[in-house]
């Protein structure tokens, strides 16, 4: 069996799953309409979806299930450019040129430089739907290396002038801003300095901002595959979209033990809602993500 028709029998098994419904009270499987306060399907989904001119679909990066289940979304909503966070926008003419060369997923994993610094395993299913349904794949995010400066220095720098102009058109908050340095310090599990927080927030807009650049460059549709904290309209790329466009944010979320309500993971910093859509899945299994961070001194790093 081709590797495509594996992920194609994950993709019909987990939607079988929501399909069946999960057991009374448990989310997992199940899809949320937060401004309609109702429940949907995957095809009132792809129903609301494909009008909009940016569709936004986050995910918790390590999980399976997340990648396959916007898989099965992509051909459903050509036609359309699909930008990667996972690609690194200086790569965006490697990416090119190997499509039209006719490159497999693999080809284009190494052109963009994906499997240096990411699981590509975990991330074929979405790179071969989209080469699957001929929808091209781009390069959007900011670099490491200009992340990790900006972090280090706190302020952007000459060479950022274009992320300048899109972070001074956003609507930007102080309740926003504190929201962001308080996902990152939790995001470190309480380990990070204080000190450092601000650079580190500023990095993650200077981010935020050069994916929406990349996004509102497109002559088509776009679809943003990203982290779902980089797809919340109140901390991430919708801030710094152009304000008069449609976009929709799906956030697929892990349930939490004891949250049953849905709205329970709806609001954003500034009390409106954090996404459009929340698709819920089970947890994925994995090591403590906070044992590395307990073994460092407090204040360390």
């Amino acid at each position: 069996m081709s590797a495509a028709a594996r992920h194609l029998l994950f993709t019909l098994a987990v939607l079988a799953g929501c399909a069946s419904g999960p057991p009374a009270g448990d989310l997992a499987g199940r899809l949320w309409d937060v401004r309609a306060e109702r429940f949907i399907t995957e095809a009132e989904l792809v129903a609301r979806l494909r009008p909009a001119r940016y569709r936004l679909l986050g995910e918790v990066h390590d999980h399976p299930a997340h990648h396959a289940m916007r898989a099965g979304l992509l051909a459903r909503l050509a036609p359309a450019e699909v930008f990667f966070e996972q690609f690194d926008r200086e790569h965006d003419g490697a990416l090119r040129e190997a499509q039209r060369s006719g490159a497999d997923a693999d080809a284009l994993a190494r052109a963009g430089r994906m499997e240096k610094s990411w699981n590509w395993p975990l991330y074929r299913p979405l790179v071969e739907a989209a080469l699957g349904a001929r929808l091209p794949v781009r390069a959007a995010n900011l670099s490491t290396a200009d992340a990790r400066r900006i972090a280090k220095a706190g302020v952007l720098g000459a060479e950022d002038a274009p992320l300048m102009e899109v972070l001074a058109r956003a609507d930007w908050s102080e309740a926003r801003d504190r929201a962001m340095r308080t996902a990152i310090i939790d995001g470190h599990c309480g380990m990070l300095p204080e000190r450092a927080a601000p650079g580190m927030a500023l990095s993650q807009r200077a981010r935020d901002a050069a994916l929406a650049r990349a996004l509102a460059a497109s002559g088509e549709p776009a679809v943003l595959i990203a982290g779902n904290g980089h797809v919340r309209r109140d901390l991430g790329v919708p801030a710094y979209l152009p304000r008069d466009a449609e976009v929709l944010s799906v956030g697929l979320l892990e349930t939490r033990p004891g949250d049953t309500d849905p709205r329970d993971y709806t609001r954003g910093a500034d009390g409106g809602p954090a996404y459009d859509f929340i698709w819920f899945t089970a947890p994925h299994p994995r090591p403590d993500p906070c044992a590395a961070f307990k073994k460092r001194p407090a204040g360390s790093g």
